[in-house]
């Protein structure tokens, strides 16, 4: 059941307290140049289509999937308009051969938090269809987004406009979002690149993530995302190339999602019950390990390390164990990682039958744990979730997240 959200300020002054980390935004990108381009233009928004006639049916195609997306945008889900470039007082959009983009023109500078104009490239190889329409409004969000927060990370900023395209269109987040491709690997970082295609891909983990934050906990549909780009305003001196990323959308839910599942939690339990859920997606996360029940005790390492949001899983099918047995779970990780366990038992057709926390002292390397009551599982899902360094909060700016080794030992008793 949907649980009203509430956001607090305090995200403001999260980390105020730290010297501000410049991220990777930076405005004064100029858009692509093309030859013997023509503009199409809205009638109902400040919105305006450029491409050449090969492709006018396209640049058609677009502005309509813009103009739907803009009146969703400030309409149902209450977000603002795209910031205009001040000097053509619009929203501009180029059809150009490469992949779809949005990216900082100029930044406001009479705004007292940091303001934006973007543009967006949309891929002008797709033809007129679904996947155009789908690039369009999620670029339309994007600008959305960098006008209002334009700080915001790109791993993010993909997570967060693929799934408020998905929601719009009512498309499911896989045809939109990489979301094979995220869960092919659940060990890196939720706003990480992929091996393979490091650009069109990042925040494709995000995607998920947000969207089952949303679904989760927003009064109604898209109110998280809105409330991450409202509350997460930077001030970047005047002098800076890019934007300061202080505070950013993790912030805000380390700020917000204070007590929400239960006096004492925080952002960290959120991550652990989003890594649990995560493995009943369609597809299924990566499993690190898949063995049946064990006859002797096994130990298991870690194929890959773990990077801060990511998650390990380890299956343990229970065909073969006798009446009654238990099965003993011992692990133990890397030191700086702040690691949270959970098994959670699954009948015959994966559905959860208990979900049982693994308890570890404040900076513990190890955990254990006896599992009995196994009668009615047909398997038992061990699920690690790094949530970072404990010396410092998930920053989305970093460039690279230091992934951990974990050892698991299991043992039928």
């Amino acid at each position: 059941m949907a649980l009203a959200l509430v956001l607090s300020s305090r995200a403001d002054a999260a980390r105020a307290d730290a010297a501000p980390t410049p991220g990777p935004p930076a405005w004064g990108e100029a858009p692509p140049r093309i030859e013997g381009a023509e503009a199409a233009c809205s009638f109902r928004h400040p919105a305006c289509v450029h491409a050449t006639r090969e492709v006018a049916a396209g640049a058609l195609a677009a502005l309509d999937a813009i103009d739907r997306a803009w009146d969703l945008a400030t309409g149902p889900l209450g977000l603002p308009a795209p910031v205009v470039d001040p000097s053509t007082g619009r929203y501009d959009v180029y059809l150009a051969p490469e992949p779809s983009r949005t990216a900082l023109r100029e930044r406001d500078p009479l705004s007292r938090f940091d303001r934006a104009a973007a543009f967006s490239v949309l891929d002008a190889r797709l033809p007129p269809g679904r996947t155009l329409e789908i690039e369009a409004t999620r670029e339309l969000f994007a600008a959305v987004a960098l006008g209002a927060a334009p700080a915001t990370d790109a791993g993010s900023l993909r997570g967060e406009t693929s799934y408020l395209a998905a929601l719009s269109l009512g498309a499911d987040l896989a045809a939109v979002a990489d979301v094979d491709v995220a869960q092919a690997h659940p060990d890196r970082a939720l706003v990480d690149t992929y091996p393979g295609d490091p650009d069109a891909r990042r925040g494709s983990g995000s995607a998920l993530f947000f969207g089952w934050l949303d679904e989760s906990f927003a009064a109604a549909p898209g109110r998280v995302i809105q409330a991450l780009w409202a509350l997460a305003p930077t001030r970047t001196p005047a002098s800076s190339p890019h934007f300061y990323g202080e505070p950013d959308g993790f912030d805000v839910i380390g700020a917000s999602f204070k007590d929400l599942l239960g006096e004492g939690s925080d952002e960290g339990d959120v991550l652990e019950a989003f890594a649990i859920d995560r493995a009943k997606a369609s597809p299924a996360p990566r499993l690190d390990w898949d063995i049946a029940w064990p006859s002797a005790p096994r130990a298991l390492a870690s194929p890959e390390g773990v990077a801060p949001t990511g998650a390990a899983y380890v299956r343990v099918a229970t065909q073969g164990k006798k009446p009654g047995a238990r099965l003993r779970v011992d692990l133990a990780w890397e030191q700086h990682a702040r690691m949270r366990w959970d098994v959670v038992e699954l009948d015959a057709a994966g559905r959860e039958l208990a979900r049982l926390p693994i308890k570890a002292a404040d900076k513990a390397t190890e955990a254990h744990l006896q599992v009995v009551d196994l009668d009615d599982a047909a398997a038992v899902l061990v699920v690690g979730t790094n949530l970072g360094d404990w010396s410092a909060p998930f920053d989305p700016d970093d460039l690279e997240w230091e992934p951990h080794g974990w050892l698991l030992t299991v043992a039928a008793e």
